[in-house]
């Protein structure tokens, strides 16, 4: 009998092996193998032509303490930072009002968020360099209601970068939130009314905490891409502000500097990492505080 049941227990095991292989394999080629063909290139040095020379060194890794890379990834780090913090502080009103208050429209505003990002990215971004720039119309509106003299410079600064992050990832913050707290069971509201609890202590106590792995998602949609997109702060920031994203693009394609670009996108990765690794822990926390 025991026999039998190993034999069907690794039957099965070989089916599920079975059904997983295809995405294992896509997994393989298209993410492991090209990870460490990165983290190879990272260790090697480089010609006077900026050909790959195989070895083993840390001078790529020592680089990125110089005077001219640091304020690169703090600058990145801060932008990031404050992408998120706004993303969150604007999104969980729209998502609580949409999962609460919007009712048989919450659909219909579910799709207005989505629809412009039907349209291609750069389009979309090219979009606000037309508003942002000195004859737009951001810039004229505020000329016309007499606020302003003369145009201000908006384009090639943090300011539209940090716009343009904001535009892009904004959504990312919204469904995650709206996903946590359209899963809330009303009647614990109903409950906390019942028992006397005023709209923001019900809030503080029942609502907020059962959000909490949509607002630990959406930090983690957020921040993770913010540190190292590339064309927001090309597009918008005129290639000036350089970011970490920017940094790997340059190094690859205009430096030929391929090893030190790839130092560059393994500590981009093990931020990335540690962010995942931040969030896991924290949904476990929120999960067992929801039980």
């Amino acid at each position: 009998m025991s026999s039998l049941i190993a034999i069907l227990r690794k039957r099965k095991s070989f089916q599920t092996f079975l059904f997983l292989s295809p995405s294992l394999v896509v997994v393989l080629i298209f993410l492991v193998i090209p990870m460490f063909i990165v983290l190879a290139y990272s260790f090697a040095g480089r010609d006077t032509y900026g050909r790959v020379v195989p070895g083993f060194t840390l001078d790529n890794y020592n680089s990125l303490f110089r005077p001219l890379y640091v304020p690169i990834f703090l600058n990145s780090f801060k932008i990031a930072f404050y992408t998120t913090l706004i993303s969150l502080a604007l999104a969980y009103p729209v998502a609580y009002f949409i999962a609460f208050r919007a009712k048989r429209f919450a659909s219909v505003l579910l799709l207005l968020i989505i629809i412009p990002f039907w349209t291609n990215f750069l389009v979309r971004m090219s979009a606000w360099v037309v508003l942002l720039n000195r004859n737009g119309l951001i810039n004229s509106l505020l000329q016309a209601l007499n606020i302003i003299n003369e145009p201000l410079r908006l384009l090639g600064t943090y300011g539209a970068v940090l716009v343009g992050l904001l535009y892009a990832f904004l959504p990312s913050a919204i469904f995650p939130i709206y996903a946590s707290l359209e899963s809330i069971d009303p009647s614990l509201l109903e409950a906390a009314r019942d028992l006397g609890a005023s709209p923001f202590r019900a809030f503080l106590k029942i609502t907020l905490p059962l959000s909490l792995p949509g607002l630990i998602a959406a930090i983690l949609f957020v921040f993770v891409p913010s540190i190292g997109v590339f064309v927001i702060p090309a597009i918008l920031g005129g290639g000036k502000n350089i970011l970490i994203g920017n940094l790997i693009v340059t190094l690859y394609l205009e430096f030929r500097n391929i090893p030190f670009g790839s130092a560059v996108s393994v500590v981009l990765l093990l931020f990335v990492m540690v962010g995942i690794a931040f969030y896991m822990r924290g949904l476990r926390a929120a999960e067992e505080m929801r039980s």
